[in-house]
């Protein structure tokens, strides 16, 4: 897709293939996904070619805290400071963890420097760790947003992915908003799941948002799935990923594999599209985690293995 893209008529699809954000319009304007700092400035470019202006901006959404989510929104917060933050109930601990916050930011330079390293972005703003992250107003199960003229964004939980991750319904246009909480996506053709959380709940967000069944998935990651057949198709081969990888972990335990040995397989041969733009050990972490929520899923103790 080429960026901006026109989702719908009132839904503007910005930032890049890798890091998504997307422009609602109601009577005001929403912004939901918050990408990496590294996509700030083509963003703002953006929204100028799109002759938006700032005070036409009232919300920006967080559908979950992970870095690459969030970090465009402390500079729009910083220079347009009415612009209210809406994200999970959960995400008021997360918010006011210094420590937790340390850790956010310092993947966001992290990202950010491989983007500059590869010529991807020239120049991204400078951004010091939070005390606090703002938090203005908190949403759960069936929270409503309103941005007037029938745009009403209704909230669901859809964790599995993050604790907090929520997906946003615009039922006037069909439209779900699903974070990463739909699983790993590379195109064309690559599927796995994510479940950094928890398994189960990953399986159950799936099965609720294909209970949904949209005409159209905007994702946070490579752009949107437009359609019903493509969304039903995509939401279905996401949840088939989650049976494939339970099958090979159990399948290379029951084979004698230590976790490291699984962890350095998978490491090698699924680390694609925007994962190959974080650091090698943070990497070989997050599946080593994937491979653990696995077997905890089974009852199986990682100790020993």
């Amino acid at each position: 897709m080429h960026l901006p893209f026109q989702v719908t008529k009132n839904i503007t699809l910005l930032g890049s293939e890798l890091f998504n954000l997307y422009l609602v319009k109601g009577e005001t304007c929403a912004i939901i996904e918050g990408g990496v700092s590294g996509v700030t400035y083509p963003f703002l470019e953006q929204l100028t070619d799109l002759n938006v202006p700032p005070e036409a901006i009232s919300h920006l959404v967080i559908l979950h805290s992970h870095f690459d989510h969030m970090m465009v929104f402390p500079t729009l917060k910083g220079r347009y400071p009415w612009m209210k933050i809406v994200t999970s109930d959960l995400n008021r601990t997360i918010f006011t963890s210094e420590k937790i916050l340390a850790k956010i930011f310092d993947f966001d330079r992290k990202i950010t420097l491989a983007l500059k390293e590869r010529n991807m972005i020239s120049e991204a703003p400078t951004l010091q760790s939070y005390n606090f992250f703002p938090l203005d107003i908190t949403v759960q199960e069936g929270s409503v947003l309103d941005l007037g003229k029938g745009m009403k964004m209704k909230f669901l939980e859809i964790p599995g992915h993050s604790p907090d991750c929520v997906g946003a319904f615009l039922e006037h246009e069909g439209v779900l908003f699903c974070s990463d909480g739909a699983g790993f996506y590379t195109p064309p053709d690559f599927f796995r799941p994510n479940y950094w959380y928890r398994l189960d709940d990953a399986e159950k967000s799936l099965d609720k948002m294909k209970a949904i069944d949209p005409e159209i998935l905007c994702r946070g990651h490579y752009g949107a799935m437009i359609g019903k057949d493509l969304v039903r198709k995509h939401l279905q081969r996401n949840r088939q990923s989650i049976e494939n990888f339970k099958s090979f972990v159990l399948e290379k335990i029951q084979a004698g594999w230590s976790v490291e040995e699984i962890t350095q397989d998978v490491t090698m041969h699924f680390s694609r599209g925007f994962l190959e733009f974080f650091p090698a050990e943070e990497n070989y972490r997050l599946w080593k985690l994937l491979i653990q929520r696995t077997l905890e899923h089974f009852g199986i103790e990682m100790e020993g293995r």
